[in-house]
């Protein structure tokens, strides 16, 4: 009967599954040897997905008389309640507390619209105040800017602060030279950045750097050091742009 026909080939698939055989090969070896019995390729992806997620049963469901669309609501509920009490869940996590597969688990997701991300690392959380006396301060530069023109641009001083490895060794393509076809090839010993690092702040305007400053060791950045700095960079302005 077709029912056994299914079975048979149900088993074939268990055993080609174990073997390692990809699905699309496995559907070709169906149709060689049932040829117009062979059950179709949809079916055989889905039944080799059901033997990966480690389920050993070759019964079909829809024969057994169990209601899958109910089931499958039910799980799909589940999912939904699973994640929204743990937003950090696996996928795996919630197939094995449903007793369910894990591409059965992973459709069940995506039917629910639901996609993994990462949070987006920033600098610093900025509260409502913050983002006010930022905006302040932007809507009175555009404003000056829209009054004094490329004039104001030119008296503004960008700081920045980035940290250095004490040892940084030569790029690859850095020690590319030139030789004939015939010459030997060169060899380098491979080097690693330093472990120690150390800050630098550097200031600069439309016109080009005006100074760098390291942070010596021992030191930390609080507002002292700030106050210090800015005292080193109106010096720094007085001498490299008088006037």
């Amino acid at each position: 009967s077709h029912h056994d026909m299914s079975f048979r080939q149900r088993a074939v698939i268990k055993f080609l599954v174990k073997e390692e055989i990809p699905a699309a090969e496995i559907h070709q070896r169906l149709q060689r040897a049932y040829e117009s019995v062979c059950m179709g390729a949809s079916s055989v992806r889905r039944w080799v997905r059901h033997f990966k997620d480690g389920n050993n049963s070759i019964e079909d469901e829809h024969w057994s008389g169990r209601p899958q669309t109910a089931s499958t609501e039910c799980d799909k509920e589940r999912v939904d309640e699973i994640i929204q009490d743990d937003r950090h869940v696996t996928v795996d996590t919630i197939a094995q507390k449903l007793g369910i597969g894990h591409s059965a688990v992973q459709e069940m997701i995506e039917s629910l619209g639901y996609r993994k991300v990462c949070s987006r690392w920033v600098p610093q959380l900025l509260t409502e105040d913050h983002k006010g006396q930022r905006k302040a301060i932007t809507s009175e530069l555009l404003q000056r800017y829209r009054h004094e023109g490329n004039d104001f641009l030119l008296c503004i001083v960008t700081g920045d602060e980035s940290w250095f490895h004490r040892f940084k060794p030569e790029m690859k393509w850095q020690s590319m030279e030139w030789h004939h076809l015939h010459s030997p090839s060169k060899k380098k010993e491979k080097t690693v950045p330093s472990a120690a690092k150390v800050m630098s702040t550097v200031f600069w305007d439309a016109e080009g750097f005006i100074l760098a400053k390291f942070l010596e060791p021992g030191q930390t950045i609080n507002a002292a050091r700030y106050v210090q700095m800015l005292h080193k960079l109106r010096c720094a302005l007085r001498d490299k742009r008088p006037g």
